[in-house]
């Protein structure tokens, strides 16, 4: 009986993954009906948001049940024994009364979204005044607690502590307000406590616009989202992502670093479609590490390579990942605007990464492939293969350009055409079931994303009714005018404003990065961006500026020691320690930490508008922040940068045509800081004695490899 466990174990686990993968399936399908944009020459079969949310919300948390189910937990099972099913139902059940219970209240919100003999007698002032019938209260709070069961049991902890963090904050808030406690705190003050409270609470939880659980985070994912997932999913399956690496080799091949420019080149192309650091690594990584560790790089170096690039597809143009979706909303940028805002940073971060493989090839003494060898022959085949990929994002951009069509649209077009192209794929010809295994999968992983949402949406809520975002902020404004002027030994001294907001950009980055730990990019963005996103804005910068802030971080934390999510998975297929392949990712990607600061003060590398300040009114506490474009700010900054990052890629690789002395590497490291300032003053001669610098480093190299 003991050999046959696994097996019986193993059906079970494969049954019930079918059975996800239908109701998820069958979800998503009609998710993407629903969100449907009206083509003129189409007829319009898009169903009102208020109604299909509620639905999709049914299907994707009943497949994530099944998906993983209570019955399976051994620390369940030690407390409900063989009953453990039961509180499988129980969710189940839960979850469709909670669906009823927003579909009743809208119908009392908004009875003009149905047929008029669909009616609930009920008036919708008559709730304002005279408070909420209870059974809903009850029913919101507790499909809250059962949502954060469900996280923890997909996601881990992380994200759970973070949200009964700001739900108990909350709950305390409202107490003290109600008791009169406050002392006058805006800390402790609930913003909303001189209103019924139970109207509240069935706002921010069953029916509020923005805040409540099936509010702003899943009309994201159901009117953008859905189908860039589906389009990854499909697109991980087709033979394009394996020619498309081997084109990068075939590119790379008389570059010294071969395999490893090949993988950043890969890794930023293929990130893109796919969204996901781990994903982008598990996928690209298995056929670029081996290759690496073939031409001699170290085990520790080809992982931080391959999670550097692989994390870096989330900032790469025109997909980039799910959390710029959000990003979009949330600042209220056309997103084709947040691709152009994007692109500068990627290539900077992507040259940096190019860098560090061409100091550490030469440190290595690693010489280029140069002939075109069997395994990355590009066949007949792979150039068709292409297609797969190019043409599907050809036509997302396309659409973004013209301006005339929704994000969604360009989603939905771009999968349109990747359903047929993906047969080009021999493979998909021999098995087509391959195709809806990958839409099944990709309903799966919007499950995971939806209650991902759930979380945030209850950190959103909770900060939201104390008004701890705009209390924070207030803060770092009245801080900020006290740290300017202050006292030592009775010496008064002044700071630069600019100081200051370096100071409170360090901590923001800290915080995206520890709130990031173990989180997709999504949940790490969001958490900090509704804390501080805003607050940043009261120090001179503008909304779109600090939320791409921190987003670079968000995306950032996926390599950063202790948990650096996709060093790890790179880890997994060098079989180094998973702790330096974390820190030799950061060495490498050590750009992902810097740009941000640079176009902080220098928005002109973001291009667009919405990256300035938009008024006299706002930002008047960093005085040096630029109103608009300035051409002349914006030539001097971009070769002052690439020559910031030569200076630190080749300082950390303590390399660049031979060895650097630890005197020369700390004076790069420090002419590159010198080299970003503002004041052309102090950048000036930076400039200049860092190319006397590297013009006499290169000369006695060479004089040496003569001599």
């Amino acid at each position: 009986m003991t050999a046959k466990s696994p097996t019986i174990q193993d059906s079970k686990k494969t049954l019930n993954k079918t059975i996800a993968r239908l109701i998820g399936g069958v979800t998503v399908l009609f998710a993407l009906i629903a969100a449907f944009p009206n083509f003129s020459f189409l007829p319009n079969i898009s169903i009102y948001e208020e109604i299909s949310k509620p639905v999709v919300f049914v299907g994707l948390m009943v497949a994530m049940i099944i998906i993983k189910p209570f019955s399976t937990s051994k620390s369940m099972a030690k407390i409900l024994g063989k009953f453990t099913w039961l509180l499988d139902l129980l969710l189940i059940a839960i979850i469709i009364i909670f669906a009823g219970t927003y579909l009743h209240e809208i119908i009392v919100e908004k009875p003009e979204l149905f047929p008029s003999w669909i009616h609930v007698d009920s008036d919708p002032m008559i709730r304002v005044f005279e408070g909420q019938p209870l059974w809903i209260i009850i029913v919101a709070l507790v499909t809250t607690a059962a949502l954060l069961m469900m996280n923890v049991r997909v996601w881990g902890w992380p994200i759970v502590i973070v949200a009964l963090v700001g739900s108990v904050y909350a709950v305390c808030t409202a107490l003290l307000t109600y008791f009169g406690l406050t002392n006058n705190s805006v800390f402790l003050t609930y913003k909303l406590g001189a209103l019924d409270p139970l109207t509240e609470i069935r706002k921010f939880l069953i029916i509020g616009d923005a805040h409540s659980l099936l509010g702003r985070f899943p009309s994201i994912l159901l009117r953008i989202v859905m189908p860039f997932i589906v389009l990854g999913s499909i697109f991980a399956v087709t033979g394009g992502g394996t020619s498309l690496i081997r084109l990068a080799f075939n590119l790379t091949r008389k570059m010294r670093g071969g395999p490893a420019h090949a993988a950043i080149l890969s890794s930023s192309l293929f990130g893109t479609m796919s969204g996901g650091p781990v994903v982008n690594v598990l996928s690209t990584g298995v056929l670029t590490i081996p290759m690496m560790l073939k031409r001699k790089f170290t085990g520790t170096f080809s992982g931080g390579v391959e999670a550097a690039a692989s994390s870096g597809g989330q900032i790469v143009p025109p997909v980039m990942g799910i959390a710029a979706f959000f990003l979009a909303n949330f600042t209220g940028v056309n997103y084709s605007l947040v691709i152009i805002a994007a692109l500068i940073p990627a290539i900077l971060y992507y040259f940096s990464l190019f860098l560090s493989v061409v100091f550490e090839s030469r440190k290595l003494n690693i010489e280029p492939i140069g002939e075109v060898t069997d395994d990355i022959k590009m066949k007949k085949q792979d150039w068709l293969n292409l297609l797969i990929i190019v043409v599907p994002i050809a036509i997302i951009i396309a659409v973004l350009a013209s301006g005339l069509f929704s994000v969604t649209a360009a989603g939905l077009l771009a999968l349109i055409a990747l359903i047929p192209l993906s047969f080009i794929d021999p493979e998909i010809r021999k098995r087509p079931s391959i195709l809806l295994s990958a839409f099944g999968d990709a309903s799966l992983n919007a499950g995971r994303i939806l209650l991902l949402f759930m979380a945030v949406g209850v950190i959103d809520s909770s900060l939201s009714a104390t008004g701890f975002p705009n209390a924070f902020g207030n803060l770092l404004l009245s801080s900020g005018n006290n740290l300017q002027t202050f006292s030592i030994f009775g010496l008064n001294i002044t700071l630069s404003a600019n100081i200051f907001l370096i100071v409170v950009l360090i901590i923001t980055m800290i915080s995206a990065l520890i709130l990031g730990m173990g989180m997709p990019t999504l949940p790490a963005y969001a958490n900090v961006a509704i804390v501080v996103g805003g607050a940043l804005t009261t120090l001179g910068l503008s909304f779109f500026t600090s939320h791409m802030f921190v987003f670079y971080f968000a995306v950032a934390s996926a390599i950063t020691p202790p948990v650096a999510i996709a060093a790890f998975a790179a880890s997994s297929i060098t079989g180094e320690d998973p702790f330096k392949t974390g820190f030799a990712a950061v060495r490498v990607g050590i750009t992902m930490f810097i740009v941000p600061f640079i176009f902080v003060f220098y928005p002109e590398l973001l291009l667009i508008n919405d990256a300035f300040i938009a008024d006299k009114m706002t930002g008047e506490f960093i005085p040096s922040r630029p109103n608009g474009f300035e051409t002349q700010q914006f030539l001097s900054i971009i070769p002052r940068t690439l020559l910031a990052l030569y200076l630190i890629s080749s300082a950390l690789s303590n390399f660049d045509i031979k060895m650097i002395s630890n005197w020369e590497k700390y004076l790069r490291l420090g002419l590159a800081v010198l080299i970003l300032t503002i004041p052309v003053s102090i950048h000036g001669p930076a400039v200049i004695i860092s190319l006397v610098l590297l013009f006499y480093h290169h000369k006695k190299s060479l004089v040496n490899k003569i001599t």
